[in-house]
């Protein structure tokens, strides 16, 4: 089964979108405990209730490659029998400049259609990749979670 996958396009800098990445995701994703400054870093994360996850920097190869692996998952929503159905992926943001744009790719490794959380992710991933993350490289600002 294939990866959760999409790609945006940018016109900013690879540092630049390196750093949205590690050190600003509270900006357009979901309220982060920290940044991602080294390896080991861990931060935890939520959007409200009782679900969170954690994630570990493993890679963080500035400015063109960061994977963020879940190292704990408590998700809870009705339709999930697996709180922990995202424990063990990773996150990786591939990052590559071409004439001051960057494309940022991110590659969800292990949330694939088989996973009963897929539709809901899918649809968070589109929302926060496609669109607020896209808006706050922009200048436009971030569409983030804020509970």
């Amino acid at each position: 089964m294939s990866n959760y996958q999409t790609s945006i396009s940018c016109p900013v800098p690879a540092e630049r979108a390196y750093r949205a990445i590690t050190q600003e995701m509270s900006a357009w994703w979901t309220p982060m405990s920290r940044q991602f400054s080294s390896i080991g870093d861990r931060a935890r994360t939520d959007f409200g209730g009782t679900s969170y996850w954690i994630f570990e920097a493993v890679t963080l190869n500035k400015p063109d490659l960061v994977e963020l692996e879940c190292c704990e998952s408590h998700m809870v929503a009705d339709a999930l029998d697996d709180t922990e159905e995202w424990l063990g992926t990773r996150l990786k943001f591939d990052i590559r400049e071409q004439d001051g744009r960057s494309t940022i790719t991110l590659i969800h490794i292990g949330l694939t259609p088989g996973m009963q959380c897929y539709e809901i992710c899918k649809a968070g991933w589109d929302h926060y990749i496609d669109g607020s993350l896209k808006y706050y490289l922009n200048g436009m600002g971030g569409r983030p979670n804020s509970y």
